[in-house]
Formats: C-alpha cells, sequence, structure tokens
C-alpha cells in the first residue's frame, strides 16, 4: 500500500506544475486587507523508533492460534489447526526460522500433527540487521528467495517468487515479540493484488 500511495504522490506533485503552465491567468481579484499573522503550530517531535534488538532476542519455540483476516476464509480461525516457530542460532553469527502448521490427529485428539513446515537459514549481511538466505538459489526459478531483517522488536521475514514469465509472488512475516508472546502478522500478494493477511498470538513453549 505504501509504494502505491507513494506512486500516487509522485504522479501528482509531477502533474500539477504542467497543469498551472497550461491554465490560462485569472483576472486579478481586489486586494484584500492584510490579515495578522497567525501563530505556528509547534512541530511535532519526532518519535525515536527503537533500537533493534540482537537476533538472540528472538530465539525459542512459540505456538498460538491465528486467524484470517483478508481471502479465502476471512474472520474465521483455522479449526483444530495453530501455528508453530523456531527460531534457532546457526553457526557463529546466522538463524534458522522453522515455521509449521499443527493439526489436531483424529485418532488422537490430545496430539497436535505437522501438516506443512518451512525451515530457512540465515546469513548476516553487510548491512547492520539485515540477513540474506543462505545457499539461496536465483531469481526466475518459480523458486522463493528468503531475506531478513530486524527492527526493534519485531523479525521481519520476506520471500520472493519470480517466475519466468515475470509473474511474482511476495510473502511477509512480521513477527513481534515482547516477552514470551509473539504477534503474527503475515501476507501474501501476487502480482500486487494482497490475496491473504492472517494474524495470530503465539505463546513461547518448551517443546
Amino acid at each position: 500500500m505504501k509504494l502505491y500511495v507513494a506512486a500516487l504522490a509522485g504522479a501528482l506533485a509531477a502533474f500539477m506544475p504542467a497543469l498551472a503552465e497550461t491554465t490560462e491567468p485569472a483576472a486579478a481579484a481586489p486586494a484584500a486587507p492584510e490579515a495578522a499573522p497567525a501563530e505556528e503550530a509547534p512541530a511535532e517531535a519526532a518519535v525515536p523508533s527503537k533500537p533493534a534488538k540482537p537476533v538472540s532476542y528472538f530465539y525459542g519455540i512459540f505456538q498460538g492460534d491465528t486467524k484470517v483476516q483478508e481471502g479465502a476464509g476471512a474472520g474465521t480461525e483455522a479449526a483444530g489447526r495453530q501455528s508453530r516457530v523456531e527460531i534457532r542460532a546457526e553457526g557463529a553469527t546466522g538463524f534458522v526460522v522453522t515455521w509449521s502448521t499443527l493439526y489436531i490427529d483424529e485418532e488422537n485428539p490430545s496430539e497436535l500433527k505437522i501438516k506443512d513446515s518451512t525451515e530457512i537459514k540465515f546469513a548476516p549481511t553487510a548491512t547492520p540487521n539485515a540477513f540474506g538466505q543462505a545457499e539461496a538459489g536465483g531469481l526466475w526459478t518459480g523458486k522463493p528467495y528468503y531475506w531478513a531483517r530486524i527492527e526493534g522488536d519485531t523479525l521481519h521475514v520476506s520471500a520472493l517468487v519470480l517466475d519466468a514469465d515475470g509473474s511474482y509472488d511476495v510473502t511477509h512475516y512480521a513477527r513481534t515479540l515482547q516477552g514470551d508472546t509473539m504477534r503474527l502478522e503475515f501476507t501474501r500478494f501476487k502480482d500486487g493484488q494482497l490475496q491473504r493477511s492472517v494474524t495470530g498470538t503465539l505463546k513461547r513453549t518448551d517443546e
């Protein structure tokens, strides 16, 4: 959405001067008496951004329910399903993110089974708080390319799928951690159109 707003603002900024140049000047109106200068409102202080947490801040296992906000099944919870994410160190400077969808075992309702799971390894880049996918494949292959960044107490993980025909798919996970509670926000775009939006609250678990 920010990209669309920025593009629209840029187009309007370029359009207005051209409009002014092609508009006939209007007859001058009688001068109005000068008004007393208005008092300027005090400028609002800029809100300082939170310093980025170290990646170790996010280490742990978190699990909880999610809700579909937009897309198929919007306004519903995935019955019998939960989201689970594990973040751990990898080597001296990297880390691994593994996220899974869990479902209730029909034969043993007290147990949860993994429906699907994705594991991605990240390595630091030359930019502070930015990480690239380790052993990533090339673009134009139809396979996802992942990257991550830390902003305050939020770990962002994004993925781009670029097909040979130029169509693309972007997914984004924002995981905000405060104490033992992780707020999950997920979005998926296909060729710039929002396909799915999911939110959830996950709790730290020992398992």
